[in-house]
């Protein structure tokens, strides 16, 4: 039951995020495979539905939230998609359009992922993987729910293979704990492009566990929120406290380590070391 003031106005920013969400599945499907426009300082592509789910999305929280901050992931040069952050109680985070690689190969998976951060504490969040047309949605205090209906992270009985979302970084950190993944009986590696869609697995038991070390706030932001509602944990890889930060740089790097509470303890030890610079 809805009561607080707070709640109520959780309940309709998740409402229009859920709806941006799945509308943007409109822009996304009849235009796979449309080819970058340019690629970015960190060798990520673009393409025009990136920004036309973006200018789509800001457009909506504009016209029912205009007093918001929000951190979306294609800064045009204004900074018209870095509306207020830091200046606002609420930040918006919007990621338009996750797994654009996948996206621009007909790869069937790419998601939206649009957050309502409350400072540094998620309180609302929407992903959408477009392919299967799934909606994954978590209010704070309020759990998780994949179409409507609840989600729950997985904890597998002794003796069944865990599965893992990873990344596909190459950087010497990232090779080495998945080099340990890939070598260890009993874990089996997933990558499938979107760490959006990686915790969002995570929160509805697809997946038993989910890390990555160099995602950006607008990756992980509506997941973290989604795993935690459905039972999880999310930290750093080394098991520090996970905190979104809306005045830190957009292009640093989060690290993360997600899933039920005790498979999360068992990844940390293994991956604590290994992640040590």
């Amino acid at each position: 039951m809805i009561g607080s003031t707070d709640e109520r106005l959780h309940q309709a920013m998740l409402e229009l995020a859920s709806r941006l969400a799945r509308e943007a599945a409109a822009i996304a499907l009849p235009r796979v495979r449309e080819r970058p426009s340019h690629r970015k300082a960190d060798s990520t592509d673009v393409t025009e539905v990136d920004r036309d789910i973006q200018a789509f999305v800001l457009e909506g929280i504009a016209r029912q939230f205009p007093e918001h901050a929000v951190i979306a992931e294609e800064t045009p040069a204004d900074g018209s998609s870095r509306r207020g952050a830091g200046n606002a109680r609420y930040c918006w985070v919007v990621d338009p359009l996750d797994g654009t690689r996948n996206f621009i190969v007909g790869f069937p998976c790419f998601s939206t992922s649009i957050a309502v951060l409350d400072g540094s504490r998620p309180v609302a969040s929407a992903i959408c993987e477009h392919n299967l047309g799934r909606l994954y949605t978590a209010r704070l205090g309020g759990g998780a729910f994949v179409d409507g209906k609840p989600a729950a992270v997985y904890e597998p009985p002794p003796q069944e293979d865990w599965l893992v979302g990873g990344p596909a970084n190459k950087d010497a950190i990232s090779v080495r704990v998945l080099q340990h993944l890939v070598a260890t009986r009993g874990l089996i590696y997933r990558n499938l492009g979107s760490s959006a869609a990686h915790l969002a697995w995570v929160a509805c038991g697809a997946l038993t566990a989910a890390f990555a070390r160099k995602c950006k706030i607008w990756d992980i932001a509506a997941g973290i929120l989604l795993v935690r509602e459905a039972g999880g944990v999310v930290t750093g890889l080394s098991g520090d406290e996970l905190r979104l930060d809306v005045a830190a740089p957009p292009e640093s790097d989060i690290p993360f380590l997600a899933g039920h509470p005790r498979t999360h303890a068992r990844l940390l030890e293994m991956f604590r070391p290994l992640a040590a610079p």
